[in-house]
């Protein structure tokens, strides 16, 4: 008669082997590193009863480390009890440390890797976006202005010091750069040289300034639009370069007066501001402003000959210039220009029928 196992109970002993590493494969980092503190403490507690007094609680616990790390300097605790526990523990310990460990380097390794992967990602895409909006600071008011920058469908870039900030950027479906905005070199790998304006939204007023001094160093002449946190700062965002200085408190003021002085006007100003279903869509028209662009038929004639009113339906509230000079309810004799913006109220198929006009030809 064989006096070794035989193969069924063996291959109990293998499946239920399969089964306790599988199951602590599957757990997570955190509760791996609670299982080595539990192993450790059932190795203290088991050495010091097996001990009988004869060590102390630091005894104990200096031999469940020893003895779990597979470091073995010596064993204190000379009875047959002491090597039988040892032999038990050192099965389980040293089985359990060892998982925990390489669960854990795994788990850095791969979030790691994970990280650098997706930052070069990100970065590749941020090269190859053009004619683009950078948006430097992603607080309170920044995530609502690139809320409605990208109801417009256009591409963002977002810069900020905080990586928590830069996911809910990147959640929200921008383009996200951990890095500290003040700096030219962010401000470079963010492609300001191809971008089409840069918008300062950052925590305080002096950092806003450096972000416009290094702006007009790398590009001089891209349009900037900066938030006043103090309205004592928007003579001095306007110094360092901004071309346009948002200041929430001045506009909540007037807006505060405007809805008690004039609550009708009021009411056509919420519409014009509101985005969406939410703005003038609800009344059938919209407000935007469209560039006449190189070889558009616009180019050189008067709103009175144009289509603009007579087929599209599309009312001029203001035509800017190339120079600045801005015409408020253009008359009819008014000659539109190349590079000349219309800003126009009217139902969305003849803003589009404008849109398409202003552009000219398609080259192809």
């Amino acid at each position: 008669m064989r006096w070794w196992p035989t193969k069924g109970p063996k291959s109990k002993g293998a499946a239920l082997e399969s089964a306790v590493m599988s199951w602590l494969g599957a757990r997570s980092p955190r509760s791996m590193a609670w299982a080595v503190v539990g192993v450790i403490l059932f190795g203290m507690v088991g050495y010091w009863i097996v001990g009988a007094g004869d060590i102390s609680l630091i005894d104990a616990l200096y031999m469940a480390i020893i003895t779990v790390s597979t470091v073995g300097f010596g064993d204190l605790v000379d009875s047959d009890a002491g090597r039988l526990f040892g032999i038990i523990y050192i099965v389980v310990g040293v089985g359990v440390f060892s998982l925990t460990i390489s669960t854990l380097a795994a788990a850095l390794v791969a979030g790691r890797v994970g990280e650098v992967f997706g930052r070069r990602r990100m970065e590749r895409e941020i090269n190859a976006v053009d004619n683009h909006l950078i948006l430097c600071g992603y607080g309170r008011f920044g995530q609502i202005t690139g809320a409605e920058i990208m109801g417009k469908g256009v591409a963002l870039v977002v810069i900020d010091s905080d990586p928590l900030v830069i996911e809910q950027a990147e959640d929200d479906d921008m383009l996200g750069m951990i890095a500290d905005a003040t700096e030219e070199e962010a401000l470079d790998r963010a492609g300001i040289g191809r971008a089409r304006a840069l918008l300062c939204t950052l925590p305080t007023d002096a950092e806003n300034v450096y972000v416009i001094l290094s702006a007009r160093e790398l590009a001089p002449k891209i349009p900037i639009v900066a938030l006043a946190r103090d309205r004592r700062a928007e003579s001095k965002l306007l110094r360092a370069g901004a071309n346009y200085v948002v200041s929430p408190y001045s506009i909540g003021a007037t807006h505060m007066a405007r809805q008690i002085l004039s609550p009708h006007l009021a009411q056509v100003f919420n519409l014009a501001a509101a985005g969406g279903e939410d703005g003038l869509k609800q009344v059938g028209v919209q407000l935007d402003e469209v560039p006449v662009g190189p070889g558009s038929p616009l180019i050189g004639m008067a709103l009175k000959d144009s289509p603009i009113r007579r087929d599209f339906g599309v009312m001029l509230v203001a035509v800017i210039d190339a120079d600045g000079t801005r015409h408020f309810n253009p008359g009819p004799d008014l000659v539109m220009k190349e590079r000349s913006v219309l800003v126009s109220i009217g139902p969305d198929a003849g803003l589009d029928r404008l849109r398409d006009l202003g552009a000219g030809p398609v080259l192809s």
